[in-house]
């Protein structure tokens, strides 16, 4: 019988920061899928978006930070790709707290399956929303309140009820993907 080590939240951090990035989940430093150039554009049009709002209305956005989950039963450390604190949410350190909103954008290669269960997993353990994107057919699906994997139309618009005036039609965050 062969007995593994999981580790715990501080010896993962104690790990070196080298890519590809590592995500602890079930004890286990697993590696995060590195992003495509559509990940990257898409990321970065949220950024711009998150900027705009951010003037107005305040708060902070992250890319990829390290935020801690306190679950005792499975502690994780995921990197959001882009995440977004609101006024007065308390962010952490070197090790992020969940944010109002985490952003999964999807890479080639990764499963869509995946990626729901992680913002499930968010939605699980304090983060308000989450928003799953996928570059490859230009949708989005959300989760937040009793909407679990809502799959917008292709119309539609990104916006959360735990960030008052943010909207993001999806063809102007899709234009990224054309320019």
């Amino acid at each position: 019988m062969v007995i593994q080590h999981r580790l715990s939240v501080e010896e993962y951090l104690a790990l070196p920061e080298e890519k590809p990035y590592r995500e602890l989940v079930n004890g286990e430093a697993r590696p995060k899928m590195g992003p495509d150039r559509r990940h990257s554009d898409i990321a970065v049009a949220l950024l711009e978006a998150f900027a705009v709002y951010r003037r107005e209305h305040g708060g902070h956005s992250a890319v990829e930070g390290r935020v801690a989950f306190a679950d005792p039963r499975d502690p994780r450390v995921l990197l959001p790709d882009v995440s977004y604190y609101a006024p007065g949410r308390e962010r952490g350190g070197v090790v992020l707290t969940p944010p109002t909103l985490a952003v999964e954008i999807r890479s080639e290669g990764q499963s869509l399956n995946e990626l729901r269960e992680k913002c499930r997993y968010y939605r699980a353990h304090g983060v308000d929303a989450a928003w799953l994107i996928d570059p490859d057919t230009r949708t989005a699906e959300l989760f937040e309140g009793a909407r679990d994997g809502v799959t917008l139309p292709l119309d539609g618009t990104l916006e959360s009820a735990f960030l008052p005036g943010f909207r993001l039609p999806l063809p102007d965050l899709f234009a990224a993907l054309d320019a």
